[in-house]
Order: structure tokens, then sequence, then C-alpha cells
């Protein structure tokens, strides 16, 4: 194996810096806080629900420039609120209008906040979102809570196999990962692993020896899959999935090769509502995060229905009546764990496709590609084969030559130079028959050589 490296003491500063930003947010508190919280009755939910609403209308109305003028026109000022219902007077957000209206959306009080980029799940290019302090500290303290949910303690050893940035060095020596000694964890690359070379990360796994690991459910399927055939189990406390839907066939292969239930959880980049996994298997909407409405509307079908929340916890850009598209079933049975949350039996999001490469990687979340380019109206990853990608933009009319070579380019460091990519202009990319986004549609099937 290795030791460790430059580029570890590099990942080491970085996660120091996260862990910093959450040690001077109200984190603790906020854990603490839900600790308690978790187990309040249905009642009390919606009272601590109303009471937050509230707030969160009162400061949008008084420091929001989009939400003033909103509650102007359909007249539902603070002190109109009188139910959890009155919310629904208001039009729902969607990610097209956070697009256009960002600057509005931003609270006018606030000395600085932090940033970054989402997907837009109507066009697929960026939209700036911004979150202070306290969201932060309640992100964090969220997904303690949902890591002790899964039995994990604070200060256990974590894998993640998510999007890492790994070296053109550490590549040629075939070096997939990097460890951060101030987080304890073990970050590898979901962009990098392949049938192909999964040992090495076999081997990363048994050398750092982490309690659980943490990360896509396709690549963590890959991972498995190719465990399994080469008789390979790894014992895990737990494994946790998020950012694509989990598919059954995927949780059971994931369960057997890490001997280890499946604590699959949902978070919206906005941060307008969360889903998590309790110790029983089950998921459920956590009530302390958003206030979470369950549409049913002419796309939904069946038994599912549409998420759309509101944000209580965050104060730079609050969303309000936020529509991700993302849909859910919920179930009619109450959970044995007791807390009076409510209980979904399947999320439906994150629909989007994986590139698999010549050499069978399986690449999910492209669209971080996207993320910083520029003078893109709509954009749309196309495979009709192993070998070949069509990358479909609609470019507004500052778009420029370069700017399709700059997206190339990202899309060569992440594929490699194994795949052919071109760029065809559009005047339009269609949605799906649910009027959702696809960044990635591919007709290869990416488990059939697995």
């Amino acid at each position: 194996m290795r030791t460790i490296g430059s580029s570890d003491i590099s990942t080491s500063l970085s996660g120091m810096g996260r862990r910093l930003r959450v040690a001077c947010s109200p984190a603790a508190r906020i854990y603490r806080f839900l600790q308690e919280s978790q187990w309040y009755s249905a009642e009390q939910f919606r009272a601590y629900q109303f009471s937050e609403l509230h707030q969160v209308i009162r400061r949008a109305y008084e420091t929001v420039p989009y939400y003033r003028t909103l509650m102007e026109v359909y007249g539902l000022h603070p002190e109109q609120l009188r139910s959890l219902d009155d919310i629904r007077r208001l039009p729902m957000l969607t990610a097209e209008e956070i697009r256009k209206h960002h600057q509005e959306l931003l609270s006018d009080d606030l000395l600085w906040s932090f940033s970054e980029p989402a997907m837009n799940q109507v066009s697929g290019v960026p939209v700036p979102f911004h979150y202070d302090l306290y969201n932060l500290g309640f992100e964090a303290a969220l997904m303690r809570r949902q890591y002790r949910w899964a039995g994990l303690g604070r200060w256990d050893r974590i894998a993640t196999l998510k999007s890492e940035r790994i070296t053109a060095s550490q590549l040629r020596k075939g070096i997939f990962w990097h460890f951060s000694l101030a987080e304890n964890r073990l970050r590898m690359s979901a962009h990098h692993l392949s049938v192909n070379n999964a040992g090495r990360y076999i081997r990363a796994l048994r050398y750092y020896q982490p309690r659980a690991l943490d990360g896509y459910p396709s690549v963590l399927y890959v991972l498995s899959k190719v465990m399994l055939q080469k008789n390979i189990r790894f014992a895990m406390a737990a494994v946790l999935t998020s950012s694509e839907t989990l598919l059954p066939a995927q949780r059971s292969v994931i369960q057997k090769a890490f001997s280890s239930p499946v604590f699959d959880y949902y978070d919206m980049k906005e941060r307008a509502a969360a889903i998590h996994t309790c110790e029983y298997g089950r998921y459920h909407i956590i009530p302390e995060y958003s206030l979470v409405e369950l549409i049913t509307n002419d796309e939904t079908k069946g038994d599912y229905v549409e998420i759309v929340g509101t944000s209580l916890t965050n104060r730079a850009m609050p969303m309000i009546r936020y529509r991700a598209g993302d849909l859910v079933k919920m179930s009619r049975k109450s959970c044995p764990c007791g807390r009076c949350m409510p209980v979904v039996e399947h999320i439906v999001g994150h629909g989007n496709d994986y590139v698999v490469t010549p050499s069978g990687k399986l690449i999910g979340r492209l669209d971080r590609i996207f993320r910083e380019a520029p003078n893109l109206r709509d954009v749309q990853i196309y495979q009709p084969d192993r070998e070949h990608l069509v990358l479909r933009i609609v470019p507004d009319r500052y778009f420029k030559d370069y700017d399709g070579t700059a997206i190339l380019e990202k899309l060569k460091k992440v594929l490699g130079e194994e795949i052919r990519v071109e760029i065809e202009r559009r005047s339009s990319i269609p949605a799906t028959n649910g009027g959702k986004h696809k960044t990635v549609i591919s007709d290869v099937n990416a488990y059939t050589e697995l």
C-alpha cells in the first residue's frame, strides 16, 4: 500500500477547513436539539414547524425582495399566517424561477454567506444557491444524527465513494483516493472506479479499515458486484447511499458484499427537504428540517406524490414551496422505531442515467461538469453506445466556440480519452413526460457486463 503523501496533506488541510466551519457553526447545539426533537409527538412537530415557518415568512417578507413582492401580490403577510396550510396561498418556486431571480431571492441583511451551484432540474444548467452558517450547522448536525441512526459514532472512520478530485500524478500511480487525517475519512473517487481497477479500491479499504462506507448507489453496486464475483467480503457496520435513486437490486448486492444494512438518505441541493433512514431501515421525512407538502397532480401516478419543500433552516436564501420534481410513495404503516415522522416507502428522484466507458467505468453525477459552464441555456449528454457521446447544447447569444472546447476538456478529464465526444447544437432539448430534464440519457445497459 502507501504512506501518507502530499495529496493526503492537502486533503487533510481541506478537511480541517470543513471541520473549522462546522465548529464555528451552531452544529453542536443543533445536534443536542435533534437528539431530543426526534421523539416529539406529531402535535409537537406541528407546533415546532408553525413557529419556525412564521419566522421564515416574517424574515422573507422583511429581507428578501422576491418574497416581499410575492406576498404583497398574494396577500400573505407574516401576521396573516394562521396555520401551516396558509403557505399554499403562495405559488410554488421552481429552479427556473431561482435562476431568473436569484439576486432578488437573497436576504439583504446578511453580511456574508456560503454559495455553491446547484443543478437546474428544468434546464440542466447551474443555479446559484446560497446558505448561511446556521444552515451549514444544521446540515452537519442532521448528518451526524443519520450516522447515529446507522449505529456510527462521531469519530468513527468513514470511507466515501463520491466525487473527488484526483491528480494526474495519482492516476499514473493507480491511486484513486485521498485520506483526510483531520476528518479521519478516506475519500475515494467514484468517477475512476471500473471493473478492471476495483481491486485497488478493495485493497485501500482493507488498508484503511473504515467502519462504514458512504457513496453513490451505482458505484457501490459495481464495487460490490466485483467483490462477490471474486468471493470477497468486507464487513462494515453500515453502508450509506445518497444522490441517486437506490434500486432494490443494488441494495441487495451491496448488503451481501459488505454484510451490512444499507441506510439510504435523500437531501436536496437546495436544502428544502430531507429524508433519512432509521435503525429499522424505514425512510422518514425530517420535520425539523423543512415543511414538506405532498402534492398530487397530473404528473404523479398511482400512490406517488410530489415533494414540495419549504426550508426552515436557511436564512441566506429561503426556499419557500420549492418544487424539485422528485416523487415519493408514502407508507400507510407506522415505524417500530417509535418516531412520529412521516414514513416513506419509496423515493423516485435524481433520475439521471450513467455514462459507461469502453473499459467498464460507470460514471454518474456528471452535472458538476456544467456548474461553471458559461453561456448555455440548456445542456444534455446522450450516449448511443460505449464508444460515443453526444453533448447536446442550447447556446445563448454570447456562446463562443471556446466555451464548447472548455466543456469538452472538462468531460475528458472525467471520462478519459477512450470515449469520443462530439457537440451537437440545438434550439431546444425536450423534457421527459414528467416535465423533468435529464442531464444524461444513455442507451447503454450499464450492468450487462457486471
